[in-house]
């Protein structure tokens, strides 16, 4: 989630700094419309696309391996001396977003309230609702209000009816609403106020327009002004009595001019590069279809057993050591009790840097996403090196998180920490497989009946072998004479073929 808000921000930010260069003095007002809407539903959509990451060069290959030499890594709660916790920053977020939709509705429910109180009218074939003691008019989507002083105002009242039809005509009113709840959700973001105070411009400057269709200049000038009163505070309401009155003036009086095209071009190539990115970023799915240590790869070989498997430095105890100290028990899962085991999955690359961080098998409550934090930000490991050569290696950790029992004996889990090392438990996995036309195919499961994905397959006496996938199934080609050894790390090793019954 946090992931996602801040790819977000980015985004929005970044196109509406194109907006405030390129369009903001324009006069192309359904253009800029329309880019304000557009860039704001490519903010909520891109960071929920994931494509495969763009590749301009071979893949390199990645050596698939299980830290088998790892020990389980457990982790206690320990005292949170932090002012700004996680839940007190989530209930400021919900406070402040729960006041932003109070007001909202509040405003809903006052034109609601005004509807019913107004008399409805026609006017030159058109339905107005006068309200009683107003001295303004305003739209919200097909309701036109028009005070009863502006009504007995009928030099101006043809003029104001048909700015206030153009705001009910362009629909100005979901512009509104889509923008006010972007803001309620995105509060902290300081262009989700911005879009909302340039979009009302917009409109006015919109509805100006359509109604210099048939009337002067001249004319239409002197009933803004003569009409400029101030907001009575219906925020969702497009009105002709707008604030900035000087600003409408002097766009009426500006001839209009066409958009130059290398600024829609440049904002084009903005989104675009916002979206490569962004969305194209996942590694590409890789299948398991070799017989020996090999798996396939469009570009290249990608191994399952290396010669040199990748070291941190300091070796597993280094490794344990700066998990425990960088680990902080969830409070989520320290509130619920919440205890077990994270299996995170990494790549390490050719220069020793972590990447394609994840948990292949988690517990929840915040854990799995701690456990995947600290990992990535993990110094750099000694690479893998297979014929001389470093190449990219997945590997994965175990880590247990356990809650300090010494709670029930009086001492508070959260004035106390007891961090130390495991050994892997001795846990059973279940194989379901076959035989047939030369490969063995199946189904691994831990000892809970899930999908065991990474256990580590090879044919006894040779390096051939594969890995399971993350819905626990393989395939590998072998003689049905030969054995298969399946290992993973916290399980005994099963032999499969062979001489077993």
């Amino acid at each position: 989630m946090s992931n996602y808000l801040i790819e977000l921000s980015v985004i929005h930010i970044a196109l509406m700094i194109g907006y405030w260069f390129f369009l903001r003095n324009e006069q192309q007002y359904s253009k800029m419309r329309l880019y304000l809407i557009a860039s704001t539903l490519l903010t909520l959509v891109i960071p929920l696309i994931k494509l495969p990451r763009l590749s301009f060069g071979p893949e390199e290959p990645v050596a698939v391996i299980s830290i088998s030499s790892l020990e389980a890594v457990a982790i206690a709660p320990i005292a949170d001396t932090s002012v700004w916790s996680y839940d007190m920053l989530i209930w400021i977020y919900l406070g402040v977003s729960l006041v932003l939709l109070m007001k909202l509705l509040v405003s809903v429910f006052q034109l609601i309230n005004l509807a019913r109180k107004s008399n409805c009218e026609s006017t030159n074939g058109t339905n107005i609702l006068i309200v009683p003691d107003t001295k303004r008019s305003f739209t919200f989507f097909n309701w036109i209000f028009v005070g009863d002083e502006v009504s007995r105002n009928h030099n101006d009242l043809d003029l104001i009816i048909r700015h206030e039809k153009a705001h009910a005509f362009l629909g100005h009113s979901y512009d509104i609403v889509f923008f006010e709840l972007f803001k309620i959700f995105f509060w902290w973001l300081p262009t989700a106020w911005f879009i909302n105070k340039e979009i009302r411009k917009i409109h006015e400057y919109q509805a100006d327009a359509y109604a210099l269709e048939s009337c002067d200049v001249e004319r239409y000038s002197t009933a803004v002004i003569r009409s400029t009163l101030k907001s009575h505070g219906l925020g969702l309401a497009s009105s002709f009595h707008g604030s900035f009155i000087l600003k409408r003036l002097s766009a009426m009086q500006q001839p209009a001019r066409n958009l130059r095209p290398w600024k829609l071009v440049t904002l084009f190539a903005l989104s675009i590069t916002l979206f490569v990115v962004f969305a194209c970023r996942e590694e590409p799915a890789q299948n398991i279809t070799e017989n020996d240590s090999r798996i396939s790869d469009p570009e290249g070989e990608v191994y399952v057993v290396v010669e040199s498997l990748p070291e941190f430095e300091g070796g597993v105890d280094g490794l344990n050591e700066y998990v425990i100290s960088e680990l902080n028990y969830p409070q989520q899962a320290r509130r619920l009790g919440v205890e077990g085991r994270v299996d995170v999955q990494f790549v390490v690359e050719k220069d020793g840097s972590l990447s394609d961080v994840k948990a292949v098998r988690g517990i929840g409550a915040g854990c799995d996403a701690e456990a995947v934090r600290v990992v990535q930000n993990a110094p750099r490991f000694k690479p893998g090196m297979q014929r001389g050569k470093p190449v990219r290696v997945r590997m994965e950790m175990p880590i247990l998180f356990q809650l300090d029992k010494s709670a029930d004996e009086g001492i508070s889990t959260q004035d106390k920490s007891v961090v130390g090392k495991l050994q892997p438990r001795n846990n059973q996995f279940k194989v379901e497989s076959k035989y047939s036309n030369g490969q063995w195919s199946g189904t691994v499961y831990d000892e809970e009946g899930n999908a065991l994905p990474g256990v580590n397959i090879v044919v006894a006496g040779t390096t051939s072998g594969t890995v399971s996938d993350m819905d626990g199934s393989f395939v590998l080609k072998a003689n049905e004479s030969q054995v298969l050894n399946f290992s993973f790390v916290g399980y005994e090793s099963v032999r499969l073929g062979g001489s077993r019954e």
